[in-house]
């Protein structure tokens, strides 16, 4: 498989295959190589091809792991995916042995969990999401595509995220709200009101500080 990006989510997720391979005996992903338009090399591997190189790649029969988040905003994240198109078929979808997931949780394709990571009954979470190390995730959360769910993070049961949606490190929610379509919740918050789109919220209680611009 292949990894879309660069050094910094790119090798959390070489560190989560190469750890189930090397403590769990588990190879259903071996790493390749990275795909992104500014490296030859990443972490001691070749850089496959550049963005407008992924269909060749797909036809190759490479899987793809999503490892870009926050270029620049959240929006520019999703114009990107969507314009890249990926085939759903070759998402590669990486779970780290230690994480708990309940048998009725849904992961959507390509979706990423880390070390540690606790998900609760009837949760829902969208394709390419990326949930970090030591994060629990409450009963009947609905999570949407290319979300970033950073280490530490407790979401509430019942707990709302939209696309390309982010809570920061160590952030927390209480239940019923939402963080709306390419907003965030920031380190170290406590959300107890819905984020509207495209905004970020911080502090304890989160209040609004500014809008992403697209």
């Amino acid at each position: 498989m292949i990894i879309i990006g660069g050094e910094g989510h790119g090798s959390v997720i070489e560190a989560c295959i190469s750890d189930n391979r090397k403590r769990y005996g588990d190879d259903e992903w071996e790493v390749k190589g990275f795909c992104n338009d500014f490296d030859k090399e990443v972490i001691g591997y070749p850089v496959l091809g550049k963005l407008t190189d992924i269909p060749e790649l797909a036809r190759q029969s490479y899987y793809f792991a999503w490892g870009v988040h926050l270029i620049g905003n959240n929006f520019k994240t999703k114009e990107l995916y969507d314009k890249l198109n990926i085939p759903k078929e070759r998402l590669a979808t990486i779970v780290h042995h230690s994480a708990f997931i309940s048998e009725s949780a849904v992961l959507g394709p390509g979706c990423l969990v880390m070390y540690n990571a606790f998900i609760d009954p009837r949760t829902q979470i969208g394709e390419c999401t990326m949930i970090k190390a030591n994060t629990c995730i409450g009963h009947d959360c609905v999570i949407g595509s290319l979300s970033h769910i950073a280490m530490g993070v407790t979401l509430a049961s019942y707990t709302q995220m939209g696309i390309c949606s982010d809570a920061a490190l160590g952030s927390t929610t209480i239940e019923h709200v939402k963080i709306g379509e390419c907003a965030m919740l920031g380190a170290g918050s406590l959300l107890t009101h819905d984020i509207p789109e495209g905004e970020i919220w911080v502090g304890s209680p989160a209040k609004f500080l500014k809008r992403f611009v697209k």
